[in-house]
């Protein structure tokens, strides 16, 4: 298992010239990109990269300008695809600079042509597999392949590695293929290595007084977030589902000693940042350890903007990117998802706002899936009354049709209610 260790001077941060080495900055997060050249008739994906070329041009031009994009996984939607020659990382590749160079190293592909913004790309678990149908019963699993000769070709070498900054450090990890069914009911990875525990320790006692982020697809510790655009869920919502099997706690525990800032995690499919419990929290919280933020789906035009300097490391609320405008590659939206709720915990009573008027269906979940509350409102800030129901977790579901359009657009959020 191949290690690397990029230097500030060879990597993601050259390019940021004659600024102070110690100076801030900040980064682009993505996660579950989906690129396909074939439409897909078995989950949302990113047909031929439209989506890719119109976020990808976005944030070549924003400003500040970021340091570099970051993805955490699922970057093709079958990477391993006997079906399509090269695993479809053509539909990403064709927008990156140079879009054809082969068995690329870590920080060699841009998102501009000038060749200053780095995109680095961990893998996931869509990178394993040949196809999405056909189920086997024998292994209980998707057909999958123990290793990701296409994303080595065309994204980046098999391999964990770091990349380092005199302020910051970031470990890019391998979270696994998934495991069979007959292992667990639950769509986990495989997880982690005794030799990966063991790297990752090493890099964190080398850079103990820097601010640290670990990259990985699936997210060590999960709740029910809200999602994103046009996507859908694709996990449960639990500490552990979604995750993976070897190691996980062992992570965690690692995150903890080490005073890990961030673990950045997408795979289900949403937004959401919790603690190492599970515990939904702010995500800015500057008391709640180790903060593990999924970001959900870049197919949805999902993004972050995380910002670092030598005292805190801030994560934006979701934001969406050119979501109504992939056709033409002009990303004429650009906002985020402005849902607030609060207070939280409740005793029942939850003001819900969306930081603008508009009319929307707010629905309510328990954690059976029944209805438990609906109404329809064009209010600025609307309460939710659930006293009447009993403590526990429910799931607030608030639906628009977005700029009169027929698309839906549906953001989830975990309400406690505690009397």
């Amino acid at each position: 298992m191949k290690k690397q260790i990029l230097s500030l001077a060879v990597a993601i941060l050259s390019t940021l010239g004659a600024v102070a080495q110690s100076s801030a900055f900040s980064f682009i997060h993505l996660s579950d990109i989906h690129v396909s050249t074939v439409s897909s008739a078995v989950n949302q994906c990113d047909v031929n990269g439209a989506k890719a070329q119109c976020y990808l041009q976005y944030f070549a031009t924003m400003s500040p300008r970021p340091a570099f994009i970051l993805g955490t996984g699922d970057i093709s939607n079958i990477g391993n695809s006997t079906a399509v020659p090269g695993g479809m990382y053509t539909a990403l590749t064709q927008y990156l600079h140079p879009s054809t160079l082969m068995y690329p190293g870590v920080g060699q592909l841009f998102i501009d042509s000038a060749r200053t913004i780095p995109i680095y790309l961990a893998p996931g678990n869509h990178e394993y597999y040949t196809t999405l149908t056909s189920f086997s019963i024998s292994t209980q699993t998707l057909p999958l392949l123990d290793s990701i000769p296409n994303f080595v070709k065309y994204i980046a070498p098999d391999s964990d590695y770091a990349v380092s900054t005199p302020i910051s450090v970031t470990l890019f990890m391998r979270s696994g293929h998934d495991i069979s069914y007959l292992t667990s009911t639950d769509p986990k990875g495989s997880g982690y290595t005794t030799d990966q525990i063991d790297w990752m320790r090493s890099v964190l006692i080398q850079n103990q007084n820097k601010r640290k982020i670990i990259v990985m697809h699936h997210p060590p510790s999960d709740a029910a977030g809200y999602s994103c655009g046009i996507a859908t869920f694709s996990g449960n919502g639990n500490d552990s589902s979604s995750s993976f099997v070897d190691h996980r706690l062992g992570f965690i525990h690692l995150c903890d000693s080490f005073h890990v800032d961030l673990v950045l995690a997408g795979h289900v499919h949403q937004n959401v940042v919790v603690d190492k419990i599970g515990r939904v929290i702010d995500e800015n919280c500057d008391t709640c350890g180790t903060r593990y933020v999924q970001t959900g789906p870049a197919f949805a035009g999902c993004y972050r903007v995380i910002s670092v300097d030598s005292s805190f490391i801030t994560v934006s609320r979701p934001m969406l990117s050119c979501d109504s405008s992939a056709s033409t590659g002009t990303p004429d939206i650009q906002r985020e998802l402005e849902l607030s709720v609060y207070p939280e915990p409740s005793n029942g009573l939850f003001n819900v706002s969306l930081g603008q008027s508009l009319p929307v269906d707010i629905r309510v979940y328990n954690m059976l899936g029944q209805l438990v509350y609906h109404e329809r409102s064009e209010d600025l800030v609307h309460q939710v009354d659930l006293r009447a129901q009993p403590d526990g977790m429910y799931v607030l579901e608030i639906t628009s049709d977005h700029d009169g359009t027929p698309v839906v657009y549906t953001l989830k959020y975990p309400l406690i209610v505690s009397k």
